[in-house]
């Protein structure tokens, strides 16, 4: 069973995790930017984590339980 929000999450994610590949680590100024993407992509993995244990009226989310194809 999809489910909507875990896929958005998840989109984000990987959003961030390109950025942060994308972010040199020899650029002075890209320093802030990577904590930046660093702290943000800690908040989704949280946010992921909390919606497939309880994300669907305090039940865990269906798609949680789907192994990826």
């Amino acid at each position: 069973m999809p489910c909507q929000v875990k896929d958005d999450l998840v989109n984000q994610l990987i959003a961030l995790n390109s950025k942060l590949n994308l972010l040199s680590p020899d650029l002075v100024q890209s320093e802030e930017e990577r904590a930046d993407v660093e702290q943000q992509r800690g908040t989704l993995y949280a946010d992921l984590k909390r919606h497939r244990s309880k994300g669907h009226d305090g039940k865990p989310c269906p798609a949680a339980r789907e192994t990826p194809r």
